[in-house]
């Protein structure tokens, strides 16, 4: 077989491999909405320190923490960090937003905050059976960003704040290329090298709708403190 047949072969079974790619990504994104069937409890806790760092939240807000299965949907730490969820039960239906993990619950399951679950159950039951799906968020304005502590040009941590829609992958723009940032179960995107010039980003969210924007340049050297920046663009509706 000669090298340019081989070639030939080679570039057909990475295009090959590269639709399969696309075909698996394209139906995991149609599915984004999806209903889910499990079972709600309810706690206090969430409001501060909960696994998707997205302090501040006000004690007025309706939130809820996320098994991991579907927290980490699609195979993407914290993709479900920070999304809204309309739940409902034969009471009623409830918008909640996650702001944390529900370790010990099994697929489908939520820790519902006890305004929440008044609404959509009997308290003196603890647990009851629901059905949720993630919805657009109610914001308004564009993103913002949390910078995390310990950030520089060298290594950054960069959480996306106020999207319509789960953000499940990011990307920064560097010589010529785009180059992905893990996102982590604590939902930051992570990179490193990004220098200290503006960082032109991309940002993929769970319906498969990309936009991109510019922040401002990251620090030389790492920060003691953690700090949110306003964004210059939202994610379509």
């Amino acid at each position: 077989m000669n090298k340019n047949h081989m070639k030939r072969k080679i570039s057909i079974v990475i295009t090959v491999l590269l639709w399969v790619q696309m075909f698996f990504s394209m139906q995991a994104f149609a599915a984004w909405n999806d209903w889910h069937s499990g079972y709600a409890t309810y706690t206090s806790s969430g409001y501060s320190g909960g696994a998707a760092l997205l302090d501040p939240i006000a004690s007025t807000m309706q939130i809820t923490a996320l098994n991991p299965t579907d927290y980490n949907s699609l195979g993407v730490n914290a993709a479900l960090a920070g999304a809204y969820l309309e739940v409902k039960s034969p009471k009623g239906s409830t918008l909640v937003y996650v702001t944390d993990l529900y370790p010990e619950g099994a697929a489908g399951a939520l820790d519902l905050c006890p305004t929440s679950f008044a609404k959509i159950g009997d308290m003196s039951a603890g647990k009851i059976n629901v059905q949720w799906h993630v919805v657009k968020a109610p914001v308004k304005g564009n993103f913002s960003y949390r910078i995390k502590e310990g950030s520089s040009q060298w290594w950054a941590a960069i959480q996306v704040r106020n999207h319509k829609y789960p953000v499940l992958k990011m990307e920064y723009y560097s010589n010529g290329k785009w180059i992905n940032m893990e996102k982590m179960q604590w939902n930051h995107f992570v990179g490193t090298n990004m220098g200290t010039s503006p960082l032109k980003v991309r940002i993929t969210d769970i319906r498969g709708k990309v936009v991109t924007d510019t922040l401002p340049a990251l620090p030389a050297n790492g920060v003691s403190s953690a700090y949110i920046i306003p964004g210059n663009i939202q994610l379509p509706d």
